[in-house]
C-alpha cells in the first residue's frame, strides 16, 4: 500500500544487543524464516560497541570517531557525562542529517517506536522522524513508579545533585575504617544493582515489547496517512539485566566480573545466557505479532523489513561480559537481514552475502530503496575495502568521580576503578576479508586473526602476517 512516495514501506527492526552467533539458536523461528526467505549478511559488522555510537553511525552514515557526541570520553566525564534520564544528554548536533530526514524529503512519512533510553526524541537520536514514541519512558514509569519516585530529586536534580550525594556519602564514609568501608560499598554496590535489575524488569520476560505493538498499533490506526512509510523499532528484551532462578542469587554488575571481585564462573555465564536465550524466543515471538499486525493493516503489501542489532554481548569470551568493550567477534557481528514482502507475503529469490559489510553502509542502500535506485537490499549495499568497529572507551561513567574518592581507602573502589580505566581506550576492528586487525592505539598488543578459520579469536597472527595487518592498519582513524 504504497503512498505519497510511491516506494516500498521499510520497516527496520533493530533488535537491540543480539549477537550474530545467536541466530544459530533454537527458538527464532519467525527471525529466521526472515534470513531464510530474504537476504542473509552472514558477516555484518556493528559500527560502535554500544549504542549510541552504533545508532548515531546507522542513522547519519558516519564512522563513530567522526561524531563528537558519541565519541567522547564518557568515563572521564564522570557524573556529567551521560544524564540518567537522558533529558539533557544529546548525542547528535541539532540540525543533523539523517536517515530519516532524507526519507522525509523523499515524501516518506517517518516514525521511531524506541524501548531503549538512549535513542529518544531529547538525546537527538530521533532527529528527522515525524513521529517519536519514547515507549521505554512510558513502560519503566508504569512497571516502576515507586522506585522512580524515590529517585526523582536525583533524577530531577541532575548531575549537580549527583555530584552532591556522592560528596556527602564520601564524607560520611570518612571515620569509617577501610575493611568496614570496603564491605559497606561492596554491600550498597550490590543493592542498588539489584535495584536496577529490577527496575529493568530482570525477572520479565517483556521489555516493552507489547507496549510497542499497541503503540503501533494505534500510530497505523490514528496516524498513519497512507504515504510510504519508513519505520525504525528498537526492542530491547536482549540487553541485560537477564531473569536468572532467585535462588541462585547472580549478580549482574558487570565491573564486579570484570575486576574480579566475582568469580566470572561457568555456572554465572551458563545461567546468565540462558536469561538471554529466554529473551530472545520471547522477542522472536513479539515480532511474529508486530508483523502479523502490520499484515493485516496492509503495510507489508510492498515492504522491506530489515532486521539487526546495535552490537552484541559478550557471556565469557575473551573473560569479558555484556558490551561496550573491546571488539572481538561476539560484540562486532550482528545479524543483518532483508527481506521483500509483496501482498503480504515474503517475495524475493534467498540469497546469503559472505562479504564484510558494515552497518554504516545501511542507511544508504535504504535510501537506494526509497527513491527507487533499487528494488531489493540483496547485497548491492555500499561496500567499503575495509570495514571498521570502533569501541571508543565505556559507557559507564557515572560513578568514576565516587570511585576516584573512595578507592584510596576501599580496595573493592580501587579495583572497579582499574578495572574501567583498563577497558576505558580505544580499540578498532579493521577487517578485509577474513582477516581482522584489532589495534589497541598504544596501550596493548594488537592482535589479527582469520576469523573465518578462527571464529574465536584464539591465534594471534601478527607476529607471521604483519604485512597483512600493516595494510588494515592503513584504514585506521586519523
Amino acid at each position: 500500500m504504497a503512498g505519497g512516495a510511491g516506494g516500498r514501506n521499510i520497516i527496520f527492526l533493530l533488535t537491540d544487543t543480539i549477537r550474530a552467533s545467536a541466530l544459530a539458536e533454537p527458538g527464532l523461528d519467525n527471525i529466521n524464516r526472515l534470513g531464510r526467505k530474504g537476504t542473509f549478511y552472514e558477516n555484518a559488522v556493528a559500527p560502535g560497541t554500544w549504542s549510541p555510537p552504533s545508532h548515531a553511525s546507522l542513522f547519519t552514515g558516519k564512522r563513530v570517531s567522526s561524531i563528537k557526541g558519541v565519541s567522547k570520553d564518557f568515563f572521564a566525564g564522570g557524573t556529567r557525562s551521560i544524564d540518567p534520564w537522558m533529558v539533557k544528554t544529546q548525542f547528535l548536533p541539532n540540525g543533523t542529517e539523517t536517515i530519516a530526514s532524507r526519507m522525509s524529503s523523499l515524501g516518506y512519512q517517518t516514525a521511531l517506536f524506541s524501548n531503549n533510553p538512549f535513542l529518544t526524541s531529547f538525546t537527538n537520536l530521533g532527529i528527522g522522524f515525524d513521529h517519536i514514541e519514547d515507549v521505554w519512558l512510558d513502560s519503566n514509569l508504569k512497571y516502576n513508579k515507586g522506585l522512580v519516585q524515590k529517585l526523582s530529586p536525583i533524577i530531577n536534580g541532575g548531575a549537580s545533585a549527583r555530584e552532591k550525594m556522592f560528596k556527602v556519602s564520601y564524607h560520611m564514609t570518612r571515620a569509617l575504617p577501610p575493611t568496614l568501608l570496603d564491605w559497606l560499598y561492596l554491600y550498597l554496590r550490590r543493592k542498588l544493582n539489584e535495584g536496577v535489575c529490577r527496575a529493568d524488569g530482570t525477572y520479565r520476560s517483556d521489555r516493552g515489547a507489547k507496549d510497542t505493538e499497541r503503540a503501533i498499533k494505534s500510530y497505523l490506526d490514528y496516524k498513519y496517512d497512507y504515504r510510504s512509510q519508513f519505520m525504525f523499532i528498537n526492542y530491547m528484551e536482549a540487553h541485560e539485566n537477564y531473569p536468572v532462578p532467585k535462588n541462585k542469587e547472580i549478580v549482574q554488575d558487570k565491573w564486579l566480573y570484570l575486576s574480579g571481585i566475582e568469580e566470572m564462573s561457568t555456572d554465572v555465564i551458563k545461567q546468565l545466557y540462558a536469561g538471554y536465550l529466554k529473551r530472545l524466543r520471547y522477542l522472536d515471538g513479539a515480532i511474529g505479532r508486530t508483523l502479523d499486525m502490520m499484515k493485516s493493516k496492509g503495510i507489508l503489501d510492498h515492504a522491506t523489513v530489515v532486521v539487526s542489532s546495535d552490537h552484541g554481548q559478550f557471556f565469557g569470551e575473551h573473560g569479558l561480559l555484556y558490551h561496550s568493550l573491546k571488539p572481538y567477534e561476539s560484540i562486532a557481528k550482528v545479524p543483518l537481514i532483508a527481506t521483500n514482502f509483496d501482498n503480504g507475503k515474503m517475495s524475493g529469490e534467498p540469497m546469503r552475502v559472505e562479504q564484510s559489510v558494515s552497518l554504516r553502509a545501511l542507511g544508504g542502500a535504504l535510501l537506494g530503496i526509497a527513491d527507487g535506485s533499487h528494488d531489493h537490499l540483496n547485497g548491492n549495499m555500499e561496500v567499503d575495502r575495509y570495514v571498521i568497529n570502533e569501541h571508543t572507551g565505556i559507557s559507564e561513567g557515572w560513578d568514576e568521580e565516587f570511585l576516584r574518592m573512595l578507592k584510596p581507602r576501599s580496595k573493592s573502589a580501587d579495583a572497579i576503578y582499574r578495572a574501567k580505566s583498563r577497558h576505558n581506550q580505544k580499540v578498532t576492528a579493521v577487517y578485509k576479508g577474513s582477516m581482522k586487525l584489532i589495534h589497541n592505539f598504544g596501550k596493548g598488543r594488537d592482535e589479527l586473526y582469520d576469523v573465518s578459520s578462527d571464529p574465536e579469536e584464539q591465534h594471534n597472527l601478527i607476529d607471521s602476517q604483519r604485512g597483512v595487518a600493516l595494510e588494515l592498519a592503513r584504514a585506521l582513524p586519523a
